[in-house]
């Protein structure tokens, strides 16, 4: 397995010009003041001829104020402005500060990073703790820092989700300078987390993308696309469920990148960490959904495999995500990846927009759906699903359960969806009209036929694991792909549920959304 990416190097900045960001829990060293420094210098100089000081008057005499001779007129002077305060000494003034925007304490720094500092703070009057971001001097200086920052408060401050970080108050302080206020959260950076373990389980993996998802789900429905999806800008938490075990839970950060979609003229401008960049944002396209999915599927590419699908210098990176196809996650993984999963992510990494999900919905579901024939989310233990029977009382008619069976029949035969029922072993006990013309192409008799041998086994590779683990108590749902004409293809949900120890339904139905 290829080593754990490091950071962009100098000529990573001039190829791809961004913001950095501010990691909550990054680290550094910080340049203490001391304020003896500050001092103003006494004493006289050395050489410096002392004047001889006039007595005071007498104290029976009052002094006599001078009289001030008339000067002739002159124009007015300016007197000069102090020099703006240096970075440290302004993180000086934050440290010992009483408050800031006459509300917010300082309690402590809790991270650091290229656009300045976070701290813990407590509001004076809701006794509540939060974090503040102070944007650092240097940064805020330039026109386009100060545009990204109040881009980032607007966008972020109209959010409101359960995956994503709140932000309450921004503004400007005479002391420090701009500031944002967001919900405090215990967790810690995805980026540290995967730097630790290397690569996640794909359960793991395809829960923290699922939520990644939804967050992105509800900004897009808010006309926003984010543009800067990566593990530095996601946290992770982990919160009691149900008062039995614990849920990791995932707050998205920094929407300094976010894009409007109502915006009556799209930027074209580059900008993101090279390695989540989609395609059409790198030939100029303007952001759209479609470029976060991109986003999400590098993201759940590199949980699944630990590393990015393209690394190296920038015009490497932007050439693999222009020209080249990334290399198969189940050839970097260890054992293999889910043939479902794998074709999600590459399906999520396609070239064009057009070729991916049409929108991030439609990428929620086919996740959801992998993780449902995976068992993420399902019974996993004990066994067997438990079935509840209840007995109904004997009909006095004799002939009902005739009657009943009879219309079930004629239901399971007029059903316009391909159904089969099976043993464990994939022999056909039962099919409807329907799944003989899908499967053979013609109404034709396909009972005691093995499911493997029918043309359905070339789409469903998986077919003997895939029953095994239906019967395990798992049911399976499972997109394949069917060719339809030269070169079109057709994409359709294949579902497997235990009805008894013996028998397995088999339905098939179009993945539309």
């Amino acid at each position: 397995m290829r080593p754990r990416r490091r950071s962009p190097s100098k000529d990573v900045g001039q190829d791809l010009p961004r913001l950095p960001e501010v990691g909550l829990h990054e680290e550094s060293n910080e340049v203490d003041l001391d304020p003896r420094t500050l001092q103003p210098v006494r004493g006289s100089l050395s050489g410096a001829r002392e004047l001889p000081v006039p007595p005071p008057p007498p104290r029976s005499k009052p002094p006599t104020p001078p009289r001030l001779a008339r000067a002739p007129m002159r124009p007015p002077m300016t007197t000069p402005r102090p020099p703006p305060r240096s970075a440290a000494i302004r993180a000086e003034t934050a440290e010992y500060s009483s408050l800031i925007g006459g509300r917010y304490q300082i309690l402590t720094r809790i991270g650091q990073g290229g656009m300045g500092k976070v701290y813990k703070v407590k509001h004076t009057h809701l006794s509540r703790t939060f974090a503040l971001k102070i944007i650092s001097n240097q940064v805020a200086e330039t026109d386009e820092a100060r545009e990204l920052f109040y881009r980032e408060a607007r966008f972020a401050s109209a959010m409101s989700h359960p995956n994503i970080t709140s932000v309450v108050d921004f503004g400007e302080d005479e002391k420090v300078g701009m500031f944002m206020v967001m919900e405090l959260v215990d967790g810690e950076a995805l980026n540290r987390i995967l730097f630790r373990e290397k690569q996640l389980s794909a359960r793991k993996a395809c829960d923290i993308v699922l939520q990644v998802a939804e967050a992105l789900h509800y900004i897009h429905k808010q006309g926003v696309v984010h543009c800067d999806i990566k593990t530095e800008n996601i946290l992770i938490s982990e919160e009691e469920h149900e008062g039995k075990r614990s849920k990791t839970v995932i707050k998205l950060l920094d929407f300094g990148l976010a894009r409007s979609l109502n915006a009556s003229r799209a930027s074209t401008s580059l900008s993101g960490t090279p390695h989540y960049v989609a395609p059409e944002r790198i030939r100029g396209e303007p952001a759209s959904p479609a470029s976060d999915v991109y986003g999400v599927g590098i993201l759940l590419y590199e949980l699944v495999t630990g590393q990015v699908p393209w690394d190296g210098p920038v015009q490497k990176i932007l050439a693999g995500h222009l020209d080249e196809q990334p290399r198969s996650p189940s050839q970097l993984v260890e054992g293999g990846v889910d043939p479902a999963l794998e074709t999600l992510i590459l399906h999520a990494l396609a070239k064009r927009p057009s070729e991916r999900h049409k929108d991030m919905a439609a990428f929620i579901y086919e996740l959801k759906t992998v993780m449902d024939m995976m068992g993420f989310g399902r019974r996993t233990r004990g066994g067997p699903a438990k079935r509840v029977v209840i007995e109904q009382r004997t009909s006095s008619l004799p002939s009902a359960p005739n009657v009943r069976d009879e219309l079930a029949r004629i239901a399971f035969d007029a059903c316009r969806l391909p159904l089969a029922l099976l043993t464990p072993h994939g022999v056909i006990v039962r099919a409807n009209p329907a799944f003989a013309r899908f499967v053979m192409g013609a109404a034709v008799e396909v009972d005691s036929l093995p499911v493997q041998s029918t043309p359905l086994a070339t789409a469903w590779s998986t077919s003997d694991q895939d029953l095994a683990r239906t019967l395990a108590g798992n049911p399976v749902r499972r997109i394949i792909e069917i060719d339809v004409a030269a070169g079109e293809s057709r994409r359709l949900l294949l579902w497997l549920d235990a009805v008894s120890l013996d028998h397995i339904v088999l339905g098939v139905q179009p993945l539309e959304l």
